[in-house]
């Protein structure tokens, strides 16, 4: 099992009984380039980014990272723009591959998007996984002037334009939101013939689309008490439908995301009874890891719950990296998907 961290570009988590947090922190002290150095060395996989245009101040959309629907944000939420965050990361790193977590594909039009991204995969040679959802908080679709209802359906057409533009000589595309012909859209990516994509998602149409469009799946498990096996009968969806399609699914990968704090094994933590998922000694991290391998996963990504203060990240990354990291990586995904770190090269 690899690991991966989430970045500071939208604050440092931390987590109540029941659900999940950001703490907006200055700009100043986001220091993502920093942050990723450290997770480079400290053996992470690598390192994701959220990605919103803007924050409604108000908001009754149930956010997806609480099983509750809890707004996660604050109010005016300070946050950076991912792929330039991104560019400027893979200038301070060498191994580090990064992502959104994921890019909301309907917010922008997706050729602006395609040339972004394979610029993020050229600058870093190859390191770009491109992590792509529908999107889920209706205010801001009303914000962008985009239908809400219709993201599902746009989000399909943005995904089969990114593949296009990073593969084929001449770009053109002909569906009910997006209408061109005879594009150039180069150079092409680093990766050949282009980098991954993954569907972040937690519905049964969102497993659908990543089978018939993607070649992974990302759910989110940031809920304090999140069960690992929340999504089996997605994994079971995302195999009926490469059944129907006749889809060879050898080389889809799993990932997931979740909150995370190491502790000692003195620590009050990681003697909670029930205890937040992913939380305690090293072994018990390790064994809800096992957890999420007996569920499928390959990789999970970790938002580390810093109770809100950005000086408690670097104390986690060097805990993960000296404690968990090197005993992680002895764990093996079941469920029959390929590993992320076959996948993914």
């Amino acid at each position: 099992m690899d690991i991966g961290l989430y970045g500071t570009t939208h604050g440092v988590g931390y987590r109540d009984n029941v659900n999940f947090f950001l703490k907006s922190v200055p700009a100043d002290q986001m220091d993502p380039v920093r942050f990723a150095q450290l997770s480079e060395r400290a053996g992470f996989h690598s390192m994701w980014f959220g990605d919103h245009v803007c924050m409604p101040m108000v908001s009754s959309s149930a956010h997806v990272a609480n099983a509750s629907g809890q707004r996660a944000y604050e109010s005016r939420h300070n946050m950076l723009d991912i792929a330039v965050t991104m560019s400027a990361i893979a200038q301070g790193t060498s191994t580090l591959k990064f992502g959104p977590s994921v890019i909301i594909a309907p917010y922008r039009n997706p050729l602006s998007d395609a040339r972004q991204f394979a610029t993020v995969d050229i600058i870093s040679k190859g390191r770009l996984i491109f992590g792509v959802g529908a999107g889920w908080m209706k205010e801001e679709f009303d914000a962008l002037g985009l239908p809400f209802k219709e993201r599902g359906a746009i989000t399909n057409e943005c995904i089969e334009i990114y593949k296009r533009s990073w593969t084929a000589d001449e770009v053109e595309f002909h569906g009910k939101y997006f209408n061109f012909e005879r594009l150039s859209m180069d150079p092409k990516p680093f990766q050949k013939p282009r980098p991954p994509i993954i569907f972040g998602g937690v519905v049964a149409e969102g497993a659908r689309r990543a089978a018939r469009h993607c070649d992974g799946f990302y759910p989110i498990f940031l809920d304090t008490h999140a069960e690992p096996a929340r999504y089996a009968s997605l994994q079971d969806e995302i195999r009926r439908e490469g059944d129907r399609m006749r889809r060879d699914l050898s080389k889809f990968y799993m990932m997931a995301v979740s909150s995370a704090r190491a502790t000692g094994p003195g620590d009050p933590q990681a003697n909670l009874r029930p205890r937040p998922i992913l939380t305690g000694s090293a072994d018990q991290v390790l064994s809800d890891l096992e957890r999420f391998a007996n569920a499928g996963y390959s990789l999970v990504v970790i938002i580390f719950d810093c109770n809100g203060m950005v000086e408690e990240l670097a104390e986690q990354i060097q805990r993960f990296g000296e404690e968990i990291i090197p005993a992680a990586r002895q764990i093996k995904a079941k469920g029959g998907w390929s590993p992320v770190a076959t996948a993914i090269a």
